[in-house]
């Protein structure tokens, strides 16, 4: 991925509200049609800022679309901040639902939703945004999850390979959820039921690594 700077004309400061407007407004329109259907002149309209502003501040779409997937990973890494086990009395069970909830919560929000379902495509034509996203999001996820199955808190179970655990337990957590969410299938349905699912496959999960 050839790093594409932000290019700002000379003797124009920055206006942080515009910048703003075009990311949120880029953003919407990349979730509701894709990259490709996208111009320069849709962002701008959509923003309500003038094209000259686009240019000033990001040299072409894509680097708006790069942009917006680094916000995506802050969000992402927010979601899925680590519970605090090192606090007195906090049992394993009740780190992984806390860990659980935060996760499944975001990754079946609408803007989620959209972005694996609309989104996917042009990470695959960007490699090295793929890799950088990956590493933020899923690979992150992964080992927050490894991490805490190979704490002290999980001394009790028979888990020899947590990396492997860590990727039973979120597949347990998704099943098949994602398709029918990428659908449009049964949504109020599955996001009703996130909770309850997580609090039950993490049940599930510490029987059958039990000692």
């Amino acid at each position: 991925m050839h790093e594409r700077p932000t290019s700002q004309r000379l003797g124009r400061p920055r206006d942080p509200a515009k910048i703003e407007a075009v990311l949120d407004a880029s953003w919407r329109l990349f979730l509701a049609r894709g990259v490709d259907a996208v111009t320069v002149d849709h962002i701008a309209a959509e923003a309500g800022v003038s094209k000259g502003t686009v240019y000033a501040n990001y040299t072409d779409k894509h680097a708006l679309f790069e942009e917006g997937v680094r916000r995506e990973m802050v969000k992402i890494e927010a979601a899925q901040a680590l519970p605090n086990m090192q606090a007195g009395g906090v049992t394993l069970e009740e780190v992984l639902v806390a860990f659980g909830i935060g996760l499944m919560d975001f990754l079946t929000s609408p803007p989620a939703i959209d972005f694996y379902a609309t989104l996917a495509g042009e990470l695959r034509r960007n490699p090295e945004l793929a890799k950088l996203f990956y590493d933020a999001g899923p690979g992150k996820t992964h080992a927050n999850l490894t991490a805490i199955l190979s704490s002290p808190l999980a001394s009790s179970l028979n888990i020899n390979r947590p990396t492997e655990a860590a990727e039973i337990l979120f597949g347990m957590w998704q099943g098949i959820s994602n398709y029918k969410l990428a659908m449009g299938l049964e949504y109020a349905g599955l996001t009703k039921e996130t909770h309850f699912r997580v609090a039950e496959c993490v049940k599930r999960f510490l029987r059958a690594y039990s000692n």
